[in-house]
C-alpha cells in the first residue's frame, strides 16, 4: 500500500511539472510611477482626468488604491453618502419612537 502512495504521488507531481520554456528576449523596464492620492493624471485614450485614492479595507493595515475618473469618483461618492444615510436613517428609525415602547 506504501508503494502505491509513493508511485501515485510521484506520477501527480511528475505531471505537474510545467514543460520548459524558451528564453525571451529581455524587454526592457517600462518605469510607472504611482500618482500621490489626489493626483490628477492624463490616461491615453480617455478623455477625462483619472484621480488615485487610498480606501480603507477592513480586516488589514494596508491600504488599496484605487484610480477612477472624476465623473466615476462623484457617482461613488454620491452611492456612498446614500447608503450610510439611509442606514442611519433606518437605524434611527428602529430605535426610536414607538418601535421601542410598543404603543403610540
Amino acid at each position: 500500500m506504501k508503494y502505491l502512495i509513493a508511485s501515485v504521488s510521484a506520477l501527480i507531481i511528475a505531471g505537474c511539472q510545467a514543460a520548459p520554456v524558451a528564453p525571451q528576449a529581455a524587454v526592457p523596464a517600462v518605469a510607472s510611477v504611482a500618482p500621490e492620492d489626489g493626483e490628477r493624471f492624463q490616461v491615453a485614450g480617455v478623455d477625462e482626468e483619472i484621480v488615485c485614492r487610498s480606501m480603507k479595507v477592513t480586516g488589514t493595515r494596508f491600504a488599496k488604491r484605487e484610480c477612477k475618473t472624476v465623473s466615476a469618483w462623484v457617482e461613488y461618492d454620491k452611492y456612498t453618502n446614500q447608503n450610510a444615510k439611509e442606514s442611519t436613517d433606518n437605524f434611527q428609525r428602529l430605535n426610536t419612537g414607538c418601535s421601542t415602547s410598543g404603543s403610540c
